[in-house]
């Protein structure tokens, strides 16, 4: 698939209705649900399925990245406070501010602080989405990987960089996610961090607090563990497969694209009107003079 029928045929469009800086909120309602699976286990399925539920809201990685990417500055904060060791890592008041208007959290990045996220909120449920780990390597690097380290997705970001575009620091949070929490190499280190991922998890997680999942279980061990009576007559939530995923990625640069094309169009109108007026100007010197020669 060629660049421009990626951007043509993307059936989804980034918009950013808010811009919120969460450093100055505080938690609004309790937080009841951790969702801690690495990406492309099925968390944007899990997502939907706790929205029918009734947790609101439930946040997600492409919550960040395409309803309030400011977000991704306060991501990108704790990334330094947790690998670089820069600034205040983030605790409970942290969190609360950043996703103090949650009751679920799923997705990176909120899965590769599921330490600090166990250790912020004992209180909340744990729910670890399980996927074969080589599929999974396969998934993220086909679906994921390779449109985010797309040579022209780089090119978008540093126009989006330079141009001071809201989403600007989307990219960097993403590919920090994977490839800090990664040791530096996904494709080498994915499968063995993923295993030492869910390790870490099932011994923070007291058992009776901890349910491992697969989406194809559907709603009855969900349902059973949260205290939740199943849904009727309503199928479990299928989402974000590879194509719905590709199109979301390609969304954010179909929309930067579209806000560079109209900065250089406003660019250009104003040289054209500067052009104008000084040539006018120009007419309005030189008209008299040949005027004056001609008598």
């Amino acid at each position: 698939m060629t660049i421009q029928s990626k951007l043509t045929s993307t059936r989804m469009q980034a918009n950013f209705p808010t811009d919120i800086d969460r450093r100055t909120c505080r938690r609004t309602v309790p937080m009841k649900v951790l969702v801690l699976g690495l990406s492309r286990t099925g968390t944007d399925s899990i997502k939907k399925a706790l929205l029918k539920l009734g947790y609101s809201d439930v946040y997600h990685g492409y919550t960040a990245a395409m309803e309030n990417p400011r977000d991704c500055e306060m991501w990108l904060d704790a990334m330094a406070a947790k690998w670089d060791g820069v600034g205040k890592p983030f605790g409970r008041t942290e969190w609360d501010q950043l996703l103090g208007h949650c009751q679920a959290v799923t997705d990176i990045p909120v899965a590769v602080f599921a330490k600090e996220l166990i250790e912020a909120y004992p209180e909340a449920k744990v729910i670890l989405t399980n996927r074969n780990a080589e599929e999974w390597h396969r998934s993220v690097q086909t679906a994921l990987l390779k449109n985010v380290f797309h040579p022209w997705s780089s090119v978008v970001d540093t126009l989006a960089i330079l141009t001071r575009s809201p989403n600007r620091f989307t990219r960097k949070m993403f590919i920090r996610a994977f490839t800090d929490y990664f040791q530096g190499d996904f494709q080498l280190h994915g499968v063995s961090v993923y295993e030492s991922h869910y390790k870490m998890v099932r011994k923070m997680v007291p058992r009776e607090n901890l349910l491992e999942y697969q989406i194809q279980d559907g709603w009855e061990p969900l349902c059973k563990f949260l205290g939740k009576n199943i849904p009727s007559e309503v199928p479990f939530p299928n989402g974000n497969d590879t194509l719905e995923t590709t199109n979301r990625i390609w969304a954010l640069v179909n929309s930067e694209c579209q806000r560079l094309l109209g900065i250089l169009l406003r660019v250009l109108a104003t040289l054209v009107l500067l052009y104008t007026l000084r040539a006018g100007s120009i007419i309005d010197i030189v008209l008299p003079m040949i005027t004056a020669v001609e008598k």
